[in-house]
């Protein structure tokens, strides 16, 4: 059996040492601090499709997106990761930037993301406290927030 040494127990590393011993390596994790110490304990833990032009970056979260929840699926206790898919609303408040935010999700849309218009009332509804003050609002529901530490 191939060994690997896998630098950095957070989540990159983590899901490399994971997909190396699903394809038959015996691998080992070296960290220099504790699992999830560095980096991975300060990121938000977006999985995010909202913010993403089309193209490979777009194309990554997609997948990533799919991912997530088989991997936590096959998990004996995958609470840790607290994996929400709660979907994210991107806001405009000019006709400029209403104009543009239409635009960019109507590139997403052609590249297959869920991405839905809301009118005022919709809005409204979704985030009572928001401002009033908008031109445009998009709904995608394919967005997602996960513990990084605990996911790692």
């Amino acid at each position: 059996m191939t060994r690997v040494v896998v630098l950095g127990a957070g989540m990159v590393g983590a899901a490399c040492a994971r997909e190396l011993a699903l394809a038959g390596f015996e691998v080992a994790v070296v960290e220099r601090d504790g699992p999830a110490a560095a980096t991975t304990a300060h990121g938000e833990g977006n999985v995010l499709v909202s913010d993403k032009p089309p193209g490979p970056e777009l194309e990554l979260a997609l997948l990533s997106r799919r991912l997530w929840p088989r991997i936590l699926a096959a998990l004996p206790d995958a609470r840790a990761a607290e994996w929400e898919p709660k979907g994210g609303i991107v806001v405009a408040t000019t006709g400029e930037s209403a104009d543009a935010l239409r635009e960019f999700a109507a590139s997403q849309r052609a590249a297959g993301v869920g991405v839905e218009d809301l009118d005022a009332a919709a809005l409204a509804a979704a985030e009572p406290h928001l401002t009033r003050d908008c031109a445009a609002a998009v709904h995608y529901p394919g967005d997602a927030q996960v513990q990084p530490a605990g996911a790692a």
